[in-house]
């Protein structure tokens, strides 16, 4: 049984997104061929065979492909010879050999399991995709978990809506699942011409119409598609046909923000907050939202701490919850963000050190310097003896047209770095910055030739 569709799924998306990333599989070995499975073969093929297997099991692959030719010559016949050939050749990367011994196999044996999987490794590691899809639509027949590495495979080929297809065939036999969600949305996204799938989805919603992944499917490509008040009207339609969806606010939220329904908009919010069936990703993107609207009108800033609350299981105190909220967003390589969370938890928790520092360093790299120098001339007077704090703000200073203030300020912090060359290095670097804004090229020069012998040592 292989168990490795999902790692090729994720593998599948980064290789569209350009990123060189190796192959992942984790592969429930086929059982290896013992002295009865050879059938009437001489005592020298035997002992070539299993000293292949012997090799392979050390990684001694060339010595395992040597020993295999040696059996091929006495007996070409056997195809698990060019079984165990094709499998070592993969081992080697060597993808034209191994395919050719996987064929010869598949034409004696056209429907065998394990060969294919093999062969789809083949294909998909040099991203014949074409090839590939050929392999998944067998390998389909005998795991239907396949479908979803076929769908991806439709998607890189631009067959969107049969993807599609798939993806809602799996959802409908084993639920809703996150990866495929995000596939469905990225694959929607590249649609042009939604048409087809609209009235496939109006369709299905006809058949079952208790089924609510199929109205939240198609408000999504309404919504897509910039018709906005079809969108919402499936999902009012949702909510009349199950009035106890929790789901369907995922989408009512925002029509109502959009069309100031304020107090219906808050209302969604905490319903979707609330539920078990809506990912923390989901939740996260609906506290966002609210933010982004309390920002433009702050008369509704009182809500907040009830909509905190409901996310952080109903912890009164949101700080954790803004905190999370920022490292959600780090980790996602989105700075605005995560800074916008962080500059809110830190409000009640100023004394917390790393989250300091991150939003003062996350604050210089989007280059809001004001900000930076009063952040960390305030984290100085709480922490006087930590250099980072001096770093930063000599580097604003320097960016604000302040260089001698920043001078003094890192000459002065220079003296609290112990044993950390690279930082060290950071502040000689921004001296010599300093200086060069003053148009002092001598002592610019004097403290650069600091930094070079500080990099030569690390």
């Amino acid at each position: 049984m292989i168990n490795y569709w999902k790692h090729i799924c994720i593998l599948s998306i980064l290789f569209v997104l350009g990123h060189n990333v190796g192959y992942t599989q984790d592969i429930e070995p086929k059982q290896e061929i013992n002295i009865d499975d050879l059938g009437n073969v001489s005592d020298e093929f035997q002992e070539s065979f299993f000293e292949a297997l012997k090799q392979k099991a050390i990684t001694n692959y060339d010595k395992a492909i040597e020993a295999l030719e040696k059996c091929i010559a006495i007996d070409p016949e056997p195809n698990y010879l060019y079984f165990e050939l094709g499998k070592n050749y993969l081992e080697l990367k060597l993808y034209q050999k191994a395919e050719d011994n996987f064929k010869k196999v598949i034409e004696v044996k056209p429907n065998d399991k394990f060969v294919l999987e093999l062969l789809f490794q083949v294909y998909f590691q040099q991203r014949k995709y074409k090839e590939s899809t050929g392999v998944v639509e067998k390998l389909v027949t005998f795991n239907s978990m396949f479908k979803e590495q076929l769908a991806n495979l439709y998607f890189l080929e631009r067959r969107y809506d049969e993807a599609l297809v798939l993806i809602d065939e799996l959802d409908e036999e084993y639920g809703v699942d996150g990866y495929r969600s995000r596939l469905r949305k990225r694959i929607s996204s590249k649609i042009t011409n939604p048409n087809n799938q609209i009235s496939r989805l109006e369709k299905m919603i006809k058949d079952k119409p208790k089924v609510e992944q199929n109205y939240l499917n198609l408000i999504y490509l309404y919504s897509q598609s910039g018709e906005k008040e079809k969108a919402f009207e499936v999902a009012t339609l949702l909510l009349k046909k199950k009035p106890k969806s929790e789901l369907v606010h995922l989408a009512l939220y925002k029509f109502y923000l959009e069309g100031n329904k304020t107090e219906e908009a808050i209302q969604s919010m905490k319903i979707a907050l609330k539920s078990n069936k809506i990912d923390m990703d989901s939740k996260f993107k609906v506290v966002n939202d609210f933010l982004l609207f309390i920002d433009k009108n702050p008369q509704y800033a009182s809500q907040l701490t009830d909509i905190i609350a409901l996310l952080s299981n109903g912890q009164e105190n949101g700080k954790v919850v803004f905190t999370e909220l920022g490292n959600y967003y780090f980790k996602k390589d989105d700075k605005e963000q995560a800074l916008n969370f962080y500059e809110r938890g830190i409000k009640s928790n100023a004394n917390d050190f790393s989250l300091l520092r991150r939003i003062l360093l996350l604050q210089l790299d989007l280059k809001r310097y004001e900000k930076a120098m009063s952040g960390s001339e305030l984290a100085l007077e709480l922490f006087p003896a930590q250099p980072i704090f001096y770093l930063v703000n000599g580097v604003s200073l320097i960016h604000l047209e302040k260089a001698e203030e920043a001078i003094e300020i890192l000459t002065t912090g220079i003296d609290y770095v112990i044993d950390d060359l690279k930082m060290e290095s950071d502040f000689y670097q921004q001296i010599s910055a300093a200086y060069q804004k003053l148009g002092d090229a001598t002592k610019a020069s004097e403290y650069q030739e600091k930094v070079n012998q500080l990099q030569k040592k690390s």
